[in-house]
């Protein structure tokens, strides 16, 4: 996501009418978000984890691709890469997992009652016990 789009994202969600109240919003300077808009400087880290929760992003991702951006050497632009890329192969890894988590959920248990005839609930000294035992079962698939 280019960081103009990121500024959009954010000052939209935030329901934030202008630069200025995004720049508000941040705590930052109005100067300082123009040239951040402008490529003229790029935001902080701190700056980018406000950002991405004003537009409702992944922190690490935001700020993932922003060090992408600005990284000065060859290795630290794959390290980014890297990670962006393996973060999206831990999320889809994650995503399949939850898939069939919930398709492997049994249907809502049943309950039952099972009547014992050595429970008395009048034996109990306690005035909301009761004269059945309840269990439940579970059936999958």
């Amino acid at each position: 996501m280019e960081i103009i789009e990121l500024l959009e994202l954010a000052k939209n969600r935030a329901n934030l009418p202008s630069d200025y109240a995004l720049a508000k919003a941040l705590g930052i300077p109005n100067g300082n978000l123009s040239n951040i808009r402008n490529g003229r400087a790029h935001p902080s880290n701190a700056v980018a984890v406000q950002l991405a929760t004003l537009a409702g992003l992944d922190e690490m991702r935001v700020i993932a691709e922003i060090e992408l951006r600005t990284a000065n050497s060859e290795k630290k632009r794959e390290f980014w890469k890297h990670y962006i890329e393996s973060r999206g192969i831990t999320a889809a890894i994650t995503m399949s997992a939850l898939a069939i988590a919930i398709m492997a959920t049994p249907e809502t248990a049943q309950a039952a009652v099972l009547q014992s005839p050595n429970y008395d609930a009048s034996a109990t000294s306690h005035p909301s016990a009761l004269a059945n035992i309840h269990y439940a079962t579970i059936e999958c698939g």
